[in-house]
């Protein structure tokens, strides 16, 4: 016997019975299905459940409890206050709640704007504000006060981000304010740049 015979036959022995169990699962699996949901009670060398027992004291367990609970006409519903309206009662809230995270949530419609004027000329926005910041410095259209507004504006950012520093919500609002106004300048002077 040569080698390449040993090895077939090895495998052939080896992988026989578990390829016959996986084709006979699969051909039967909707019987099996539908006979597993009718087992009550499974027993191996290491583990012994019987589900109907088990499910029985689980209900026999919530009665006892229920019955120790004072009685109520109506069953309690859980007071939920109900959900913001708009945008703005959102970044309230949040400005009151975190207003670290409304620093960041404010920063995102910049980097939104950033991110429409440079796909609408065909440049793939930069990752970074170094990047960002070389793109803007270059286009004549964006003056330097709006540059340096930008960086001022994104430092801002990157403090509440990562410094861990305590901001108020007073802070967060003029940030927001800030933001805003950023936004529109950048707006106007990307119009501008398409312009030319």
């Amino acid at each position: 016997m040569d080698w390449i015979t040993f090895t077939s036959n090895l495998i052939g022995q080896i992988l026989s019975w578990p390829v016959a169990v996986i084709v006979v699962a699969i051909l039967f699996r909707k019987p099996i299905a539908e006979r597993i949901k009718d087992v009550r009670r499974i027993k191996t060398k290491h583990f012994e459940a019987d589900f109907g027992e088990q499910l029985e004291k689980a209900s026999q367990t919530l009665s006892d409890l229920e019955a120790k609970l004072p009685r109520e006409k109506k069953p309690v519903k859980a007071v939920q206050p109900p959900p913001p309206k708009s945008r703005e009662e959102l970044q309230k809230e949040l400005i009151e709640l975190i207003p670290n995270a409304a620093i960041l949530d404010s920063w995102r419609n910049v980097e939104w704007t950033l991110n429409h004027y440079f796909e609408s000329r065909g440049i793939e926005p930069p990752k970074s504000g170094q990047t960002i910041l070389g793109h803007l410095d270059y286009d004549p259209n964006f003056p330097p006060q709006l540059v340096s507004a930008y960086q001022e504006l994104r430092l801002l950012r990157n403090r509440a981000a990562h410094a861990h520093e305590n901001v108020t919500p007073a802070q967060a609002k003029e940030f927001e304010a800030l933001a805003d106004r950023l936004t529109y300048a950048l707006m106007q002077a990307a119009e501008l740049s398409r312009g030319m």
